[in-house]
């Protein structure tokens, strides 16, 4: 037994006692069991502690639960997994894939739905947002170390669900929003911490050599730019930050990226393949419009189109060789293709359409009459939550994403968000009302006694 599966035979039980004694505790516990990967330390297989974790954190909720709070965003994945179901039974290669995926979003669904009931508040959802980044120190670390250690290798050490350097990349990108903001809006401590890790989040980006993580970075530091309420306070933290990543980079990682637009080299053949890929995607896409091949055949058919099967020495397709161990294809190293392939217009819609809801409540609660304390912990929540999707679409546009637990988490804190700030706007709407018509009251005077 490995020392670290003995640390989680403790840690797990203490986890699961606070799950029950509070759910907020147990969406908390299990952010931080996700960025643990007990599978690679030769757990046996009866050891599944996120489930337990959610089993216990659904039956403190029921236990505890005051009301039921229903966000728009939540019933749009509802209408997700409805569509699923059509396109897991019209799945071309197997059915089973598609409804195992389907199986997976819907746990994805319900984490959503305890982010929802769970966190009540502005300062819970600041919780929220810090654990995330705390939870994940555990994969930074590993990334830090591998950077350091490596020299001009790649960060592709596994984490989360699986880990890759795309996959770090973009968590690490991800991350950045939440420190920035707090940086410049949040307590002296939160100040400290996040000028500590910022940093690291950078260098381990630069770690992993993940070209789609460049491009997220370079696009979300110029989003925060632009959308920081301090400009000249944020100006110098991205101008900072980007000095880290200039001297932190290995002329080899950057010659990686450059060499994909230059078309030199094998980065050029790798930019080559994904367009490979693209392509078999939407020609996957333009074979079945409306359900798509079925959730995650994308990766069964793939070598077929692409005339190879996956690995770092690809082997040219064989149809004698399909379904053997070690002859595997490809996903489609991009979430909105594969999507398209993967379920067609009914699956691709609703699920586009989380991110357009997320957007509309996003900038909806900007808008909203608050008092003026809770006005700016709304508007910087929001922006968070705006960088950290535009994060996600950027990254994703060259990996495939779809069943990250912590997009879906994100997808219930908009829906918190937006729940909150109609409640907070309520209150002050009647404590407004309340306060003119006692001026009123006041204004016209006692009214004489008719005898």
């Amino acid at each position: 037994m490995s020392l670290r599966f003995a640390f989680l035979l403790v840690l797990v039980p203490l986890l699961l006692v606070l799950s029950l004694r509070r759910p907020l505790w147990g969406l908390f516990s299990l952010m931080f069991m996700y960025y643990f990967r007990p599978d690679v330390w030769g757990k046996p297989g009866w050891w599944r502690p996120v489930e337990w974790l959610s089993i216990a954190t659904f039956v403190s909720w029921m236990m505890r639960g005051k009301s039921i709070r229903i966000a728009p965003v939540f019933l749009v994945s509802v209408f997700l997994l409805f569509t699923m179901v059509i396109c897991s039974e019209r799945a071309i290669a197997s059915k089973q894939t598609s409804y195992d995926t389907t199986l997976i979003i819907l746990k994805l669904v319900f984490a959503q739905f305890i982010v929802i009931q769970t966190v009540r508040d502005m300062n819970t959802l600041r919780v929220f947002l810090w654990v995330n980044i705390l939870a994940n120190l555990w994969t930074l670390k590993s990334a830090l170390v591998q950077t350091i250690a490596g020299g001009g290798a790649r960060v592709d050490l596994g984490a989360g669900q699986g880990g890759g350097a795309n996959y770090l990349a973009m968590v690490f990108v991800m991350g950045l929003p939440i420190l920035y903001f707090r940086y410049l809006h949040g307590s002296k401590l939160e100040r400290k911490i996040a000028l500590m890790i910022a940093p690291l989040y950078v260098i381990a980006v630069v770690g992993t050599g993940s070209r789609g993580g460049f491009l997220a970075l370079f696009f979300t530091m110029a989003f925060l730019s632009i959308r920081s309420g301090k400009k000249l306070a944020g100006f110098i933290v991205m101008l900072l930050l980007s000095a880290v990543f200039v001297i932190a980079i290995p002329q080899e990682k950057w010659e990686r990226f450059t060499n994909t637009f230059s078309g030199e080299g094998k980065e050029a053949a790798s930019k080559n393949s994904r367009l490979r890929l693209w392509a078999g995607g939407l020609k996957m896409f333009k074979k079945s419009p409306i359900t798509g091949v079925g959730h995650d055949n994308y990766q069964i058919l793939s070598p077929s189109i692409v005339g190879v099967f996956a690995g770092k020495n690809p082997i040219p397709y064989d149809s004698a060789l399909e379904g053997r161990p070690g002859y595997e294809g490809f996903v489609a190293h991009s979430t909105w293709i594969q999507s398209l392939a993967d379920s067609g217009l009914i699956g691709s819609i609703p699920f586009f359409s989380l991110f357009i809801m997320s957007f509309f409540t996003l900038y909806r609660v900007r808008r909203l009459k608050l008092p003026p304390d809770i006005e700016k912990q709304v508007r910087v929540s929001s922006q968070i939550l705006e960088a950290i999707l535009w994060a996600f679409i950027i990254g994703s546009s060259f990996a495939s994403h779809f069943k990250l637990d912590f997009l879906w988490w994100y997808f219930g804190a908009v829906g918190a968000l937006g729940l909150i700030a109609d409640q907070k706007a309520s209150e002050w709407r009647q404590f407004r009302e309340a306060q003119l018509e006692s001026i009123r009251q006041e204004s016209v005077g006692p009214q004489p006694t008719q005898i």
